[in-house]
């Protein structure tokens, strides 16, 4: 098995496996998700991240049951995922405690800030502390509520691309309000 190499990137055969894993459990792995998502608006995002999983941590080779196994990863990927979310809407408060920014709970579970100047001042703050394509991401994702595939397609990149930069960003964001 490869590992990561020089440029970052993992090993075809991870991606391979991965791959081939989700054209035999791709409907099952839907239907784990479809089951334990709350909403239905982020379940192609679950579904990707999952892909993303399978190829930094492939299924061991002494697994006897690759529907339980999966099982089990899908549904501890989605608690993480939950909880992930969570910590970021409680960063985002604690940044708007500490800069005296009002905010509010958007219908979709997405944190907004109230002012337009406000908000251009927070996310300028946060593009401080991030790369460009991170910060474009972010802003598409959490500002205009863009879908994974839609800011793939307006960023001219691939979703998982976009995933990466989401978790990137958002792993900086926590840092940075953490300090």
């Amino acid at each position: 098995m490869v590992g990561i190499g020089r440029n970052g990137r993992f090993g075809d055969d991870r991606v391979q496996r991965a791959a081939e894993i989700f054209r035999q459990y791709g409907d099952f792995i839907r239907a784990i998700i479809g089951f334990q998502a709350r909403y239905r608006s982020e379940q192609e995002d679950l579904f990707q991240e999952f892909f993303l999983v399978m190829i930094r941590k492939p299924i061991p080779i002494d697994v006897r049951s690759i529907k339980s196994y999966l099982y089990r990863a899908v549904v501890n990927h989605i608690l993480d995922s939950v909880r992930l979310r969570e910590n970021y809407h409680r960063a985002v408060k604690k940044y708007a405690k500490e800069t005296r920014i009002p905010i509010n709970s958007h219908p979709s579970g997405n944190v907004l800030i109230d002012d337009t100047e406000d908000r251009s001042s927070a996310i300028a703050y946060f593009a401080r502390h991030l790369q460009k394509r991170e910060a474009q991401a972010l802003v598409l994702r959490y500002w205009h509520n863009y879908s994974i595939k839609e800011i793939a397609a307006s960023m001219g990149v691939d979703a998982r691309t976009v995933s990466r930069y989401l978790s990137e960003s958002i792993r900086k964001l926590r840092e940075t309000l953490a300090t």
